[in-house]
């Protein structure tokens, strides 16, 4: 029987550096370790994390958030109660959480804006910023704002400085705003306005906290109760 429980899989020399004695610097040269491991639904169930009682999870935010999603073991209304947590303007987060409740997948306005984001991100979501795909997901919701923006999109950038919207509607200028103050790290439009229902509607409201999660966690919040490849 090998002393190793872990030989010949990818955690082998992980196993094998936990077992050397602390303080220790071995004779010889140094190894890489690669590991290749992606985690199971049935890895990540809450009920195997230390923080799970019987009533549910004591902690307020979820500390595995980023290896359930990848396991393809997370709501998308838990991504969006993730990301909306640290605003502060209360009337934003009320209005945010009730349309969090309404989504069971990822939101598109339509299937002519799936095709323009899969068109527009053939091959580059995995290697461009999450930023840049959250711009690039506001800016092709609607045919007439990604006419006026297509010619200043390039993978991984955008030029603003280059796009003139000339007469466009309010719906499309909130998302022109906060696709660009996405890509220099903030909202864009003020909260104020983003939770007032006459100026913005909850289509685009919904638009712009989808584009935050993409934002923060990246194209994986995307495939969340979709069937095409992203």
């Amino acid at each position: 029987m090998t002393r190793f429980f872990e030989r010949g899989t990818v955690m082998a020399e992980m196993e094998r550096q936990m077992t050397m004695a602390p303080n220790f610097t071995p004779r010889g040269h140094g190894s890489a370790v690669l590991c290749r491991y992606r985690p199971a639904a049935a890895d990540v169930d809450c009920r195997n994390c230390l923080e799970h009682r019987r009533r549910g999870c004591r902690s307020l935010s979820c500390l595995y958030l980023s290896e359930r999603l990848e396991a393809g073991a997370v709501t998308l209304e838990e991504l969006i109660i993730e990301t909306i947590r640290p605003w502060k303007y209360l009337p934003l987060k009320q209005r945010a959480m009730r349309l969090a409740c309404r989504s069971d997948g990822f939101h598109f306005d339509g299937p002519l804006h799936v095709m323009r984001m899969q068109e527009m991100t053939k091959g580059e979501n995995r290697t461009v910023s999450s930023r840049w795909l959250a711009a690039v997901y506001l800016l092709s919701a609607h045919a007439a704002l990604w006419q006026k923006t297509l010619r200043a999109v390039r993978p991984g950038e955008i030029d603003f400085a280059n796009i003139r919207l000339g007469d466009t509607g309010i719906q499309d200028y909130v998302l022109y705003r906060t696709a660009k103050g996405i890509c220099s790290g903030m909202l864009g439009a003020t909260s104020e306005e983003l939770s007032d229902p006459e100026l913005v509607s909850d289509g685009t409201l919904l638009l712009v906290v989808s584009a935050a999660v993409i934002a923060r966690y990246g194209p994986e919040a995307i495939r969340i109760g979709r069937a095409e490849q992203w």
